[in-house]
């Protein structure tokens, strides 16, 4: 795998690791990583996710998708998409912690009003 890139679009510098995952598609397996980064202009932190560039990017289409959702309640701002270095860039608002750092928090348990609360805001989806 390619080294990582320090910075992405020139105003964005990595930290941390927030989360990773991995997919098959017909052209193979892919992992992205997601970051917790800083934008040094505005100062203000944002997600930013990193896939290895290959045949086909799920990262461009969630870009896609995300500027069609733009503005709903709950969907963080698409801020930009680009390829850096060996990767496909995908720049996000970073909306708070995560479910996973939020029950790690809690001593790895939900409460029912946590559960309760969660299922509240998970969108409804219809065809």
């Amino acid at each position: 795998m390619d080294k990582v890139p320090i910075q992405v679009d020139g105003r964005f510098r990595l930290g941390d690791v927030l989360g990773s995952g991995s997919y098959d598609s017909t052209f193979g397996p892919h992992l992205a990583v997601v970051y917790c980064a800083r934008n040094i202009i505005k100062n203000n932190a944002v997600a930013i996710k990193l896939e290895p560039i290959n045949h086909s990017s799920s990262v461009q289409r969630e870009y896609h998708i995300l500027k069609n959702l733009e503005g709903g309640i709950g969907i963080p701002h698409a801020l930009w998409f680009g390829r850096e270095s060996a990767y496909h860039a995908l720049v996000l608002d970073l909306l708070g912690p995560s479910l996973h750092h939020i029950f790690l928090t809690n001593n790895r348990k939900f409460s029912l009003d946590t559960v309760v609360n969660l299922g509240d805001q998970l969108p409804i989806v219809s065809f």
